[in-house]
């Protein structure tokens, strides 16, 4: 979804995304996502954009729908992302390298040509919200490395994870003398 900026006014543009619109497609075509992450291309959410001299103000609240595979177990899960964008969108003027260097604050983003591409700003913040390791749940106990069942699950037959690995021995023995 692309907006021209000089239809954005002091007064701002208001828009509102019930989760109907397909503002995501395109900007996800461009990106590579985590191996076994998806993310839909319907996003619910608010967006004011309104013009601060030759900076535009992006501020909006969004909802986006992300299908992940857990790192630990590889179960599949579905996780509602939630952003809270507050950003400033500068129009380039053609300073190159010394220009994006020059912009210390990481909420600035330089536009390119006479439109803004909504669904990229919102596709690229995403994007940070993202973990880098995906858990279905924080407390999430991975995959039995001898059995490959869920860990502590009836169907692990392995040996309790709680007796501990006789090679640790001699390290245990310092860990008490050291606590005593």
């Amino acid at each position: 979804m692309k907006i021209r900026i000089e239809d954005i006014t002091e007064d701002g543009l208001e828009l509102n995304f019930s989760g109907d619109e397909d503002i995501l497609s395109a900007a996800i075509k461009n990106v590579s996502v985590p191996e076994g992450t998806r993310i839909a291309p319907h996003v619910k959410g608010q967006l004011l954009l309104s013009a601060r001299g030759e900076d535009i103000a992006f501020e909006g609240i969004f909802q986006a729908r992300v299908d992940a595979r857990c790192s630990r177990c590889l179960a599949d899960f579905v996780e509602d992302k939630l952003l809270n964008l507050a950003l400033v969108l500068r129009p380039r003027k053609g300073g190159g390298m010394e220009e994006e260097i020059s912009l210390a604050d990481a909420d600035t983003i330089l536009v390119d040509g006479p439109e803004i591409d909504v669904g990229e700003i919102i596709m690229q913040e995403l994007l940070l919200e993202l973990p880098m390791k995906p858990l279905c749940k924080e407390d999430c106990p991975g995959l039995c490395p001898t059995c490959g069942a869920l860990k502590g699950s009836p169907a692990c037959t392995c040996r309790k994870q709680s007796e501990a690995d006789p090679r640790w021995a001699a390290l245990e023995k310092l860990k008490s003398k050291i606590s005593s």
